[in-house]
């Protein structure tokens, strides 16, 4: 617009560019209503006054007018770009127009410094980098220019934020492994020992039903499916995992088969491979209870603990295995069910001996003592005789459990033109059987060594080991048997030591084919009950009494009686038997033997208690006591001892009125027997001991009445305590 100020009052204005007329007019204003660039140029009027228009003019000065442009864009960015994670790329405008600036905009939003022509993208993600960019180019006039927009999209990596994790799996059960990751349209692969998964898609591989063909190596690569046409890196791959499935305990070792002796005890082992096993044992096919070890201990072994033997190892996932069965044989010291006889023979005949025994695992025969080479059945045969053949066979009968010897066969081969004495005896054994302690046994053997030959007989010595065995009534020596006569021997035992006593008796003759015969010798001698090795009285007041009995306590199978009851020893006259003898006691059973002590004055006290029973043996235990004058003792209430709880229950206080000494404390059941005893240093007065209840082996009394006796100096207080359990 411009504006010609003047004086005149009526006229007109002719408005000019660059001298040509663009508009005559009363106005002293002429506006242009668009500014283009062809409105640049000179511009002035022409004012005429109406009173003389032709002569009355003047020409304004002339007004250039510079027409300036507004911005123009004459380069576009492309509608869309496609990136790199983490490249560098530059956004282009190219514009026209007088003081151009730029504004870059990312999805609308100026970008902070972003003010040239140029917009560079540095480490491009999808975070900082993606997105509608736009540039705003202003000017000195207006309207500002916007570019069209470029669409940047990234084309990034995934990104694995959870690994997938080791699997172990039990067998048919269902698992899986997963990866998780971030990025664009993402799929996945996942690979076993390096092989692509048949349909392993997704981000979780499962495995419905495990089965060990799927054990590996397993990893997943994660791609994003995204266009890409600068061949961005579009794929991360997983860290490898394992896949296992648990395996069944393997069998190292299965129990051997074995023998075992009746009242032994026997091991069977097992050793499996594998993690988290436990154990059970089966006998016979059927669980035994509490065998829940590799090891299975049985004590002590009876008959009916043969069978067989088999453990199961069970670990993860109830898979389990199970050894090969073990037999358990259960043997007892052979037994012999046949003895093998003598026989009287003649040069030519055959020979058969034969033992028969239970549990047998090895058999060796033997003559006159001596074993025979190669002679291990049950049967020995000699099929033509001699005379060398003559004399004592027995057989020796093992197993792991003992071994037994069998009778003496005698036998005597004679040649029918030689006479010749031979020397038998009636029986090869002597069993004198079981002897109470205490005593002995006589048997008389009538006609125990026989001449069985065609000439007399010389008997030239009879000995016996050992010196527990005696011949009492036997023939003097030398001894003349004619043929087919015989003497009578009578022999004691009188054992000395509990238990199998052993020996023999042997006889030397002239006999050519057996010149000696020996004659087996067994006692047992035996203590058929039982009782305490000593009875303690504990303390008595010397003008009390106190009674204890004695559990004697059958331990055979036959009733016995306990004929006598004595006491000796220094102090034999302060205990006195109660007990009416005499006293059968029945197998098995039980009974009280009771004795009275009367201390009768004060100190230590001891004497021998002595049981006779003849069928039972005889026995001795120690009697032991201790007098207190009464005088000594003091009531708790004179003393100032007082007692709380009482009755008590698990504890109780006992207080003391005044200062005492160092103590010792007992405690005594109501039958005079001590359950507790202990010391302690001493209390003032106000102080307090405690006891907890509790007997010495740590065990909590029983409910009843008890004394507790406190001995200090010369003194002993007694103080009634209740326990109610």
């Amino acid at each position: 617009m411009f504006t010609v100020n003047n004086d005149m009052e009526s006229g007109t204005y002719e408005w000019r560019k660059d001298g040509v007329t663009l508009v005559t007019n009363n106005s002293n204003t002429y506006t242009i209503p668009s500014v283009l660039l062809s409105s640049a140029g000179l511009y002035d009027v022409v004012l005429r006054d109406d009173c003389n228009p032709a002569t009355a003019t003047t020409t304004s000065a002339s007004w250039q007018l510079i027409a300036i442009q507004s911005p123009v864009i004459t380069q576009q960015m492309p509608a869309s770009k496609s990136l790199c994670e983490n490249a560098n790329d530059t956004l282009r405008i190219r514009a026209t127009g007088a003081g151009r600036t730029f504004q870059w905009s990312r999805n609308g939003v100026p970008i902070s410094g972003a003010r040239d022509s140029n917009y560079v993208i540095v480490n491009a993600t999808v975070a900082t980098a993606a997105g509608s960019y736009t540039c705003t180019v202003s000017g000195t006039c207006a309207p500002p220019a916007v570019s069209s927009a470029c669409v940047i999209s990234i084309v990034d990596r995934p990104r694995v934020t959870a690994e997938p994790t080791d699997l172990d799996i039990c067998p048919g059960t269902a698992g899986s492994i997963s990866v998780t990751a971030t990025g664009q349209a993402l799929v996945y692969q996942w690979f076993k020992d390096g092989q692509p998964v048949p349909n392993g898609f997704g981000a979780t591989l499962n495995f419905p039903s495990y089965d060990y063909a799927s054990n590996g190596q397993y990893y997943c690569i994660v791609r994003s499916n995204v266009p890409n046409p600068n061949n961005c890196a579009v794929t991360t791959q997983t860290a490898a995992v394992r896949v296992s499935g648990f395996r069944a305990p393997v069998v190292k070792e299965s129990p051997d088969t074995t023998d075992a002796c009746v009242g032994s005890a026997v091991t069977l082992l097992s050793e499996f491979q594998g993690a988290g096993l436990t154990y059970q044992w089966y006998k016979n096919g059927a669980a035994i209870p509490n065998a829940g070890s590799n090891s299975l201990t049985i004590s002590p072994v009876t008959a009916a603990t043969a069978g067989d033997y088999y453990a199961t190892a069970t670990g993860v996932c109830g898979l389990s295995a199970t050894t090969s069965p073990a037999r358990i044989t259960v043997l007892a010291k052979p037994k012999l069910t046949v003895e093998p006889k003598g026989a009287a023979l003649t040069v030519g005949d055959r020979l058969e001996i034969s033992v028969t025994g239970t549990d047998a695992r090895s058999i060796q025969w033997t003559k006159n003592d001596k074993p025979i080479s190669g002679a291990t059945s049950a049967t020995y045969v000699v099929e033509k005789v001699g005379r060398g053949d003559a004399g004592y066979y027995n057989a020796l009968v093992r197993n792991d459990c003992g071994g037994v010897s069998s009778a003496y066969a005698n036998v005597s081969v004679v040649d029918p033109a030689i006479p010749e004495p031979i020397l038998e005896l009636s029986t090869p054994s002597v069993d004198f059987g079981e002897i109470p302690v205490g005593y002995d046994k006589t048997l008389q053997l009538n006609g125990l060594i026989k001449n069985v030959g065609t000439a007399p007989l010389l008997v030239s010595g009879l000995t016996i080991t050992p010196s527990e065995f005696t011949i009492t009534n036997g023939p003097s020596l030398p001894l003349n048997l004619l043929p087919g006569a015989s003497a009578d021997v009578t022999l004691k035992a009188s054992p000395t030591t509990k238990g199998v006593l052993t020996g023999s008796m042997n006889i030397a003759s002239n006999s050519p084919s057996n010149p000696s015969a020996s004659l087996s010798l067994s006692a047992s001698y035996v203590l058929r009950y039982d009782h305490a090795a000593a009875e303690d009285f504990d303390t008595v007041l010397t003008d009390t009494t106190r009674d204890r009995c004695i559990v004697v306590t059958n331990t055979s199978t036959m009733d016995i009686t306990i004929e006598q009851a004595t006491i000796t020893g220094a102090n034999a006259g302060q205990f006195a038997v109660t007990t009416t003898l005499p006293l059968v006691i029945a197998a098995g059973q039980s009974a009280d033997i009771c004795v009275t002590f009367t201390p009768g004055s004060a100190g230590s006290k001891s004497a021998t208690l002595t049981l006779r029973s003849s069928n039972g043996g005889n026995s001795s235990l120690s009697l032991s006591g201790v007098g207190e004058t009464p005088g000594g003792v003091v009531d708790a209430a004179e003393a100032g001892i007082t007692a709380w709880p009482n009755p008590m229950t698990d504890r109780v206080e006992v207080r003391f009125a005044k200062n005492t000494p160092a103590m010792e404390v007992s405690v005594v059941s109501s039958t005079g027997r001590t359950v507790a005893s202990f010391s302690h240093d001493g209390v003032d007065a106000g102080g307090t001991i405690r006891w907890n209840g509790r007997d010495a082996s740590g065990a909590a009394v029983a409910s009843g009445s008890y004394t507790m006796v406190i001995r200090y100096g010369g003194s002993a207080v007694s103080l009634p305590i209740t326990v109610i359990r």
